[in-house]
């Protein structure tokens, strides 16, 4: 996804991903206090809440959504 991404083919940028990720779509100039991370949900008992990327801006962390289809994974990122 990112390659595809950095490659401008997909509506969502880079910048855009930052942005939701840890609220700011530049680095700041001394860094981000705690490196972000990305997680990913395995939880298998809500998968209507988890088939979208979540974030926690505070603690700089992605959570992805564990799905069957790469198409899926693109769309819910893109929503």
């Amino acid at each position: 996804m990112l390659n595809v991404v950095t490659e401008n083919e997909r509506p969502v940028s880079l910048q855009q991903i930052l942005a939701f990720a840890t609220g700011t779509d530049k680095e700041p100039p001394l860094g981000f206090p705690v490196h972000p991370t990305v997680a990913f949900n395995h939880d298998e008992l809500r998968p209507r809440e988890v088939k979208y990327p979540t974030a926690n801006t505070c603690g700089l962390v992605l959570t992805l959504p564990i799905v069957s289809y790469y198409d899926e994974f693109v769309q819910a990122m893109e929503e």
